[in-house]
């Protein structure tokens, strides 16, 4: 009986996760490919995430090794909530979704920058990169 609900939640945990709203389907990795090559202070001027339609954190974090732009994706989750009323099925019928938690995935996207403050590469971290 609780097997089916945890098997509920992890479905509905994806399918939440494919449906945020406000995360677009650009090919991210090819958008920022040109900036490899381009001083740090370039990337920062001319690189706008926010207008790709990603959240961003704060400004980006700038090191002599990097410099990290922090994007943010917001999933929110139902928490199931079984009324109890079962028709003695499986699956209940009752079930509602009348509370929920929120919780925001991190991408780090990190352009590691040479002695000369020029982008070399792009790295990325987090779980929603």
């Amino acid at each position: 009986m609780a097997n089916y609900k945890i098997y509920l939640a992890a479905f509905i945990l994806g399918l939440q996760g494919c449906t945020t709203a406000g995360w677009r389907s650009v090919q991210l990795q090819d958008y920022l490919q040109p900036y490899v090559g381009q001083s740090a202070d370039q990337i920062q001027q001319n690189l706008n995430l926010r207008s790709l339609g990603f959240q961003t954190l704060k400004q980006p974090q700038r090191s002599k090794e990097s410099l990290v732009f922090t994007v943010l994706r917001p999933i929110n989750i139902p928490v199931p909530m079984n009324m109890g009323i079962s028709d003695g099925s499986r699956l209940s019928t009752n079930t509602t979704y009348s509370q929920s938690y929120d919780v925001n995935f991190y991408c780090h996207i990190i352009f590691e920058l040479d002695q000369q403050q020029i982008a070399r590469a792009i790295r990325y971290e987090g779980k929603a990169c």
